[in-house]
């Protein structure tokens, strides 16, 4: 008798797990199509590989762009030059600055930064001669702290 409650505990829970993954061979994926599909449809594309350096680009993009964006150099309030060695630059919160190095010159607005932020230059400037290893220290907005 022992031995057929434990058969049929196993028949259930046997059938249980079936239920639960017909059903989820059902569920849509977040493109509309059900998850077997969605399976096929991926072994069936090839996988690029210029599509990850495409996404690391705008990775650095995304990050970038937390700290401010390019403008045009017209709209910088100073200029700053490079040069090997250079270690950091302070900047205010709000600044427009156009940093020189080489024949290159980019012109950056650096953002609002609540409690003040630091970054490398490298990282928002990345085809910079002499701007990776430059610590850009951004100083508080007096938009927020009233100053």
């Amino acid at each position: 008798m022992k031995t057929n409650k434990s058969v049929a505990a196993a028949l259930v829970l046997s059938a249980l797990s079936i239920s639960s993954a017909w059903s989820t061979d059902k569920s849509k994926t977040n493109v509309g199509d059900d998850v077997a599909q969605h399976v096929q449809r991926q072994a069936a594309e090839p996988a690029a590989a210029p599509a990850t350096v495409q996404v690391s680009a705008t990775r650095v993009g995304s990050q970038a762009a937390i700290f401010g964006s390019q403008v045009p150099a017209d709209t910088a309030s100073r200029t700053v030059a490079l040069t090997s060695g250079m270690k950091y630059v302070n900047v205010e919160s709000g600044d427009t600055v156009t940093f020189r190095s080489g024949g290159q010159e980019a012109t950056w607005k650096f953002a609002e930064s609540i409690r003040g932020t630091s970054v490398d230059l490298g990282l928002i400037l990345p085809g910079m001669p002499n701007a990776q290893g430059v610590r850009v220290y951004i100083d508080r907005s007096r938009l927020f702290t009233g100053g």
